[in-house]
């Protein structure tokens, strides 16, 4: 790991919550990053269960990070990605001058993403009918 991965951090945050296991897939692209980029790659949600943003930040900073980049786990550029998010980005960002921190751009749109919901369609041809669907209750994981 070289000394540029480990001055860099990124920290992935999502919505976050209440039902068990709903971040699992956040989590896996998390460890997937860290094994691809090398470096700290942390995660957070807005609400819900897991840590918030000032605590994966402060933690990234104890890391050695001198530059940040916050990616928002989100599809859509909504009211956090509008308002929410920047602001708690600036909120660390004045508590910490020294670190370089940057709002990272959202999933949105991308090819990638026609490709991925063109194979859960076909994934989803043979699933049960809605009314057969057993019920998913939030405090147990899926599975």
């Amino acid at each position: 790991m070289g000394e540029e991965a480990v001055m860099r951090a990124v920290i992935l945050i999502g919505h976050g919550s209440r039902a068990a296991g709903a971040d699992d897939d956040m989590e896996k692209i998390a460890a997937g990053l860290r094994a691809k980029l090398g470096g700290i790659v942390a995660t957070c949600r807005m609400s819900g269960h897991g840590i918030p943003f000032d605590e994966a930040f402060d933690q990234c900073v104890r890391q050695g990070a001198k530059s940040v980049i916050v990616l928002p786990y989100f599809l859509h550029f909504g009211v956090h990605l509008r308002e929410d998010i920047p602001e708690m980005i600036r909120k660390a960002a004045r508590r910490s001058p020294e670190v370089r921190l940057v709002l990272g751009r959202h999933l949105g749109y991308d090819d990638v993403l026609v490709t991925l919901v063109a194979k859960r369609i076909g994934e989803s041809e043979g699933l049960c009918d809605v009314r057969e669907l057993a019920p998913a209750p939030i405090d147990r994981c899926p599975g």
